[in-house]
């Protein structure tokens, strides 16, 4: 579809997220797509990381863009000028979806200001169906227009760095955070089970489970590992975009248990290289994975157990195979960056069709 977003238009993205996380996966989605905006030939007005999230301090270059997409939701939707619009992102309902997995100190949560925000934009993009269906549950009277735009990987794209430690060695992937609705710890028990009675011997034959990111064994996962005996069956390491583009490449499938996401980028990233992916069987999954994932059900570890004693046989297919060549390249394409710069562009561009744009003031 040809773009109506004009050259003219400006694009701002303010300093929210950046306060709040330098490394994150929504941090990491709007650093990239200003920098993919900007070789689209768009003008992208974005504050500087250091520059945090209020709109009122400063001269911040966002506050000059025609659009303005905000970054998170502090505080009070901040006063526009006359002629900008406010377009918001919508990542997940999993805080409202799961309450009890977020213990939050004194201070407020920003997703309790997420329904005011949302409420006030021009445009919301969502990053799923899944995630967009849950916002008309949980605020069935908003009458922000919305557009569902999936993320994009290039992670295929990058020069792999390989893990020494794990050259010639057989494993399974689960990437990011494991703990609360993560789910992780649903692995560690279909682990227990898998090397139940095994052996040692058993052990050395099954693939390693590897878990990169999300930071080092939490005291309940050394408890379990202990326990449990999998010292030898499992690894966690920190990695890099070239370490997680070489893991990817080489895992003999990539696992993700969660009992809820926004979108799932392990599952596109595992398309991109063409590993086998195994996943919790949730409204999202089925969107983005499609029929290349495998699903299961999420707290249920012997299912995952006995999923991961075929798998050690080597019986997963690859997307590839299971997609067949024309469907497969018709969704690395749509998975792509250069189709999510496309859909931002139309996306911004449909703001400013409207001749009238609501003033709003700060909510505070």
């Amino acid at each position: 579809m040809p773009s109506r977003f004009s050259q003219s238009v400006s694009i701002g993205f303010d300093g929210q997220i950046f306060r709040r996380q330098r490394r994150g996966g929504i941090s990491r989605y709007f650093r990239e797509l200003a920098l993919n905006l900007r070789a689209a030939g768009a003008e992208v007005l974005m504050a500087e990381e250091r520059q945090g999230c209020w709109p009122w301090s400063g001269h911040l270059p966002w506050r000059r863009a025609d659009v303005v997409h905000a970054t998170f939701y502090g505080g009070g939707p901040y006063r526009l000028q006359s002629h900008q619009r406010l377009v918001s992102s919508l990542f997940d309902m999993t805080p409202e979806r799961h309450p009890e997995h977020f213990f939050l100190p004194a201070l407020r949560s920003p997703h309790a200001n997420k329904p005011g925000w949302l409420e006030v934009s021009d445009l919301i993009i969502s990053i799923s169906a899944a995630s967009a269906d849950d916002l008309a549950f949980f605020q069935p009277t908003l009458r922000t227009p919305l557009r569902v735009i999936h993320l994009a990987t290039a992670i295929d794209r990058l020069v792999p760095q390989p893990v020494e430690a794990l050259e010639g060695r057989r494993f399974w992937l689960m990437v990011g955070k494991r703990h609360a609705y993560k789910n992780g710890l649903t692995l560690l028990r279909a682990l227990s089970l898998l090397h139940g009675g095994d052996g040692d011997r058993g052990r050395r034959d099954q693939p390693l489970l590897v878990c990169a990111g999300g930071g080092p064994w939490r005291a309940e996962e050394r408890r379990w590992i202990h326990g449990q005996g999998l010292e030898d069956a499992v690894l966690q390491l920190a990695a890099t975009d070239p370490v997680l583009a070489w893991l990817y490449r080489h895992a003999e499938a990539v696992l993700v248990p969660s009992l809820a996401e926004g979108f799932s980028l392990p599952l596109i990233e595992a398309l991109a290289c063409d590993t086998p992916v195994v996943a919790s069987d949730l409204e999202v999954h089925r969107e983005v994975g499609q029929s290349f994932a495998t699903l299961l059900p999420a707290l249920n570890a012997r299912v995952w157990s006995e999923l991961l004693a075929a798998a050690g046989q080597g019986t997963l297919p690859r997307p590839s195979h299971r997609l067949g060549g024309e469907r497969y390249a018709r969704l690395r394409r749509h998975f792509a960056p250069e189709r999510l710069v496309q859909d931002h562009l139309e996306a911004y561009g449909s703001t400013t069709d409207r001749p009238s744009p609501r003033i709003r003031g700060r909510r505070g």
